[in-house]
C-alpha cells in the first residue's frame, strides 16, 4: 500500500495545526469526491449528503476528514484515486487503500475492511491527528469505524447514519436477488455493529422503525435527514437564454422555444433497477398521448450498459424519441428543477428521497411511490385524499393526493400516469402543491438547522473555536 500523496499542500499544515475538534466522516464505498458525479457505481445521494453535512460541521467550528476507499483508477478520468484532497483548510478527503486496485461494489466490501482499517490507523498515527467524533455512513462505513475505534487507546463517540438498512431492502427486492445482494450477510453485520455504537442517526421514520423492530435498537432516537442548500435549490426565474434550454434542446431534438413550451416531468437518480425508471417511462408514454406538449427528462448513465440499453430501447418502443434520457450535469440541476412542472420518482428503494427533496425546495410538486420516505412522511401531509381512477384505463390501485405530493403504489404504471396527467393539466393545483412542497421543506430541512440539532442530541459541541457559535436547535 502506497503512502498518501497530498493535493493542495498549502492547506495541509493549517489543517493539522487547527485547534478545532476533528470529525472522522466515513463514507467507504462508491466514488466520493468534492464534485460528485451522480450515477457512477454506488455513488449518489449518500455522497451529496456527506459533503453537505461536512460543510455544515465546518461552518459551526469543526474540521473534517472524509475517508473513502481509493487505490484504483477513477472510472471517468482514469486518474488514480489516492492521497489527500483538500476543499479548504477545514475539510479534506483521504483515500484509503488496500491491495485490490479496482472498484469493489458495496455488497462485496466486507473482505476489504480490515485492510482499510489498518491503512487508516497507520495514516492517522503517522500524521499525529487526534479524532474527536466518528460519523459513519452505510454498513461498511460503520464497520470500518467500529474496528478503528476498537483499536484506539481510548474510544471516541461514534454515530452511524445507515441511509438504508438490509432488513428494509430485503422487503423491497425480489427473493431471487437476495443472494447476489448478500442481504442476509448485510443484516447480520448491521446487527453485530449496534452494540459498539453510541447512536444511530435515522434519516427517516421508516429507518427508525426498522431499527427498533428488526434490529432491537434501543439507543437514543437521533434524527439526521438529508437537507437542502436553499441558495442552490430554490424557486427561481429562468431566463430564455439559460443553458438549461440548450441542454434540453440538444438531447430532445426539439428547438429551445419548443422545449420552453413543454410541460416537463423530471427524474434524477443513479441508473439502478430499484429506481424503476422503466415504470416512469411507461407511465409517461401514456401521459404523453394525452398531453402531447409534455417532455420527460430522466437521468440515464451509459456506464450501466445493460440497463441503459433497456431503457433506451423502451423509449424507442414507446415512440418517445424526443424525451431527454442522458446524464444530467450537476451545473444544470438547479435550473432544471426550477423549470420542471412535476418531479416523479417511482423508486422502490430510498433511504430518504433526496432528489424529491431538491425538487420540493425548488417549488415543484412530487409524484412518488409509497416507498419514498420524504414524500410519504412530509410532503403528503396529514390531509390525504384517495383519488378515484375510474375514468382512467387500468386504474385500480390507490392514489393518494396530499399537501405537496401525490403517492402511487410502487410499479402501478397507470397510477403514475393518472397522477402525472392530473398535475400537468391543472395549473392551479400544480402551483398550489408546489408552494406547499416548498414550505414543507424550507427552512425545516436545511443543514444549519438539522446539524445543530443533531450535535445537541449527541452532546458534542465544537468547543472554544474563535469566530464560531454553537446554538443547539430547538
Amino acid at each position: 500500500m502506497s503512502e498518501p500523496a497530498i493535493v493542495l499542500q498549502e492547506k495541509h499544515k493549517p489543517f493539522l495545526a487547527s485547534p478545532r475538534k476533528h470529525v472522522l466522516m466515513i463514507t467507504n464505498h462508491g466514488i466520493h469526491q468534492w464534485d460528485i458525479i451522480p450515477g457512477l457505481p454506488d455513488t449518489g445521494g449518500q455522497d451529496v449528503f456527506v459533503n453537505h453535512c461536512s460543510e455544515a460541521l465546518a461552518k459551526v467550528g469543526f474540521k473534517i476528514t472524509i475517508v473513502n476507499r481509493g487505490g484504483y483508477p477513477h472510472p471517468v478520468t482514469g486518474e488514480m484515486r489516492r492521497g489527500i484532497h483538500y476543499k479548504d483548510e477545514h475539510q479534506r478527503i483521504v483515500y484509503l487503500e488496500d491491495r485490490v486496485h479496482e472498484f469493489v461494489r458495496k455488497e462485496d466490501m466486507d473482505e476489504r475492511i480490515p485492510s482499510l482499517v489498518e491503512w487508516l490507523k497507520r495514516f492517522l498515527d503517522t500524521e499525529g491527528t487526534e479524532v474527536d467524533l466518528i460519523i459513519s455512513h452505510y454498513w461498511d462505513g460503520a464497520k470500518l469505524g467500529v474496528l478503528y475505534n476498537r483499536g484506539r487507546p481510548e474510544r471516541v463517540v461514534h454515530v452511524w447514519v445507515p441511509h438504508s438498512l438490509g432488513a428494509i431492502k430485503k422487503r423491497n427486492v425480489p427473493p431471487d436477488q437476495w443472494i447476489n445482494l448478500r442481504i442476509d450477510e448485510r443484516i447480520a453485520t448491521e446487527r453485530s455493529l449496534i452494540a459498539d455504537l453510541d447512536g444511530v442517526g435515522a434519516t427517516s421514520s421508516r429507518i427508525k422503525e426498522a431499527l427498533s423492530e428488526d434490529y432491537a435498537y434501543t439507543g437514543p432516537p437521533l434524527f439526521l435527514p438529508p437537507c437542502i442548500n436553499p441558495d442552490r435549490y430554490c424557486p427561481r426565474d429562468v431566463s430564455d437564454t439559460d443553458n438549461v434550454w440548450g441542454f434540453l434542446s440538444q438531447w430532445s431534438g426539439l428547438p429551445p422555444e419548443a422545449v420552453r413550451g413543454c410541460k416537463i416531468v423530471t427524474e434524477i437518480s443513479r441508473t439502478d433497477r430499484t429506481k424503476c425508471k422503466d415504470v416512469l417511462i411507461e407511465a409517461f408514454a401514456i401521459t404523453h398521448q394525452r398531453i402531447p406538449n409534455s417532455l420527460l427528462v430522466v437521468s440515464v448513465d451509459d456506464n450501466k450498459k445493460e440497463l441503459a440499453g433497456e431503457l433506451r430501447d423502451l423509449i424507442r418502443a414507446r415512440d418517445l424519441q424526443n424525451c431527454v434520457a442522458t446524464y444530467i450535469p450537476d451545473d444544470v440541476l438547479p435550473a432544471l428543477y426550477a423549470v420542471t412542472d412535476v418531479y416523479c420518482t417511482p423508486s422502490v428503494m430510498e433511504g430518504f428521497g433526496m432528489s424529491a427533496q431538491e425538487a420540493a425546495a425548488s417549488g415543484v410538486p412530487v409524484v412518488a411511490s409509497h416507498l419514498v420516505p420524504f414524500v410519504n412522511e412530509y410532503l403528503l401531509g396529514d390531509q390525504v385524499e384517495l383519488l378515484n381512477q375510474s375514468d382512467f384505463e387500468g386504474g385500480c390501485q390507490p392514489v393518494k393526493c396530499g399537501k405537496g405530493a401525490v403517492v402511487v403504489q410502487a410499479d402501478a404504471v397507470n397510477g403514475f400516469a393518472y397522477a402525472l396527467e392530473m398535475l400537468l393539466i391543472d395549473d392551479d393545483l400544480r402551483k398550489e402543491m408546489g408552494a406547499n412542497a416548498y414550505h414543507t421543506t424550507i427552512p425545516c430541512f436545511t443543514w444549519p438547522h438539522r446539524v445543530t440539532a443533531f450535535l445537541g442530541q449527541i452532546g458534542v459541541s465544537p468547543g472554544d473555536t474563535a469566530g464560531y457559535t454553537y446554538e443547539p436547535a430547538t
